[in-house]
């Protein structure tokens, strides 16, 4: 049996514990994303239907966040999160064998995945959402998150060509195997700013005249604003001045 540790690592055919913060944070600017997420998990906890979930976009702009407030707000409800980094993705099978068991409801998280367009591995995960003869266990919901739509990395082809149309089915095809598809964009500046002012004040840091353009200048030499970007500024100047 389990824990009550909220969060797992599974690695090696074992799964490990995970200390998680059980502290609220505030997400700005991904409201309707947390909500998509959030009315999909509760659904799963009440034992009615549910969807896979892929969750890709920009680096930084609160994917995995989101998944560990969903992870701490339901937690005391049975809702438990094992991200799996196990590099055989065979040793899923294993894996299911473990949960099946458990009285709780699982998130299998795949974090920060992509696939080159000649990887192997992509068809192999392909298969697993699929089920194949083994069926996804009714108490494990897939969760990816990744910077590629389609998990697989594109180029351009000539799409006259009946074999390259089979490319890119090939390719989507693994990104419909996901009910749930949650899209992270690029945010705007004033989105930006509100972030960075929001951790501005959680690191007790003062809100100084011409903040807003030492923050956009942080963020032109990180190559873009994102929420990740916003709380190393503020970081920044907690640790600098």
């Amino acid at each position: 049996m389990l824990t009550q540790n909220y969060t797992f690592l599974y690695i090696n055919n074992t799964l490990k514990p995970v200390c998680l913060p059980i502290k609220q944070e505030k997400l700005i600017a991904i409201d309707e994303q947390y909500q998509l997420a959030e009315k999909n998990i509760i659904s799963f906890l009440e034992n009615s239907i549910y969807l896979n979930m892929l969750l890709w976009g920009e680096r930084g702009c609160g994917k995995s966040s989101l998944i560990k407030q969903l992870i701490i707000k339901y937690g005391e409800k049975g809702l438990r999160v094992v991200q799996f980094v196990e590099p055989n993705l065979n040793e899923l099978h294993d894996l299911y064998c473990k949960l099946y068991v458990e009285r709780y409801k699982f998130i299998l998280l795949f974090d920060d995945i992509s696939f080159d367009s000649d990887d192997e591995k992509y068809r192999r995960f392909k298969s697993i959402l699929e089920g194949g003869i083994f069926d996804q266990p009714e108490n494990i919901m897939f969760v990816a998150t990744s910077n590629r739509r389609h998990l697989i990395q594109e180029r351009a082809i000539d799409t006259n060509d009946i074999y390259n149309r089979d490319d890119i089915n090939e390719s989507v095809s693994l990104y419909s195997r996901f009910g749930l598809v949650i899209g992270f964009y690029p945010i705007s500046k004033d989105d930006y700013l509100q972030i960075t002012h929001h951790y501005l004040l959680k690191y007790n840091l003062p809100i100084y005249e011409g903040w807003e353009k030492d923050a956009e200048n942080f963020a032109i030499n990180r190559g873009g604003r994102s929420g990740r970007v916003a709380k190393q500024f503020a970081l920044f100047k907690k640790i600098y001045g």
